[in-house]
């Protein structure tokens, strides 16, 4: 009867501690995105602004894609990347273009692993 009860609690203590573990990788999921990286830039406040402005002027649009499913999304989404990397090819020095692909270049790989 003593090694049923100190195996339920071993098996409890276990999953408890997997489902602290998932909890984690929930919590750091969808962080990292382009604003993220962007701050990781030293933008010039100018900059900041329009992308600011850009982001303002495209929230609605996001709300939307995000109700879709499917392809839908994915092509509602993938037209708003679109029109922000066309801005920041406009705004980005080339220093911080290439910067700014070497840090996508990282997040992909570690996203990868």
């Amino acid at each position: 009867m003593k090694k049923l009860v100190i195996f339920a609690a071993a098996t409890l203590l276990t999953i408890h501690i997997a489902q602290a573990a998932d909890e984690e990788k929930k919590k750091d999921k969808g962080k990292g995105g382009i604003q993220v990286l962007l701050t990781q830039l030293d933008l010039t406040p100018e900059q900041q602004k329009k992308i600011d402005e850009f982001n303002k002027a495209h929230q609605e649009k996001y709300d939307q894609a995000r109700k879709l499913k499917g392809d839908a999304r994915k092509a509602k989404l993938r037209e708003i990347t679109v029109a922000r990397n066309a801005l920041l090819d406009e705004l980005l020095t080339g220093e911080q273009q290439s910067k700014l692909k070497e840090l996508k270049a990282a997040k992909k790989g570690k996203k990868e692993k």
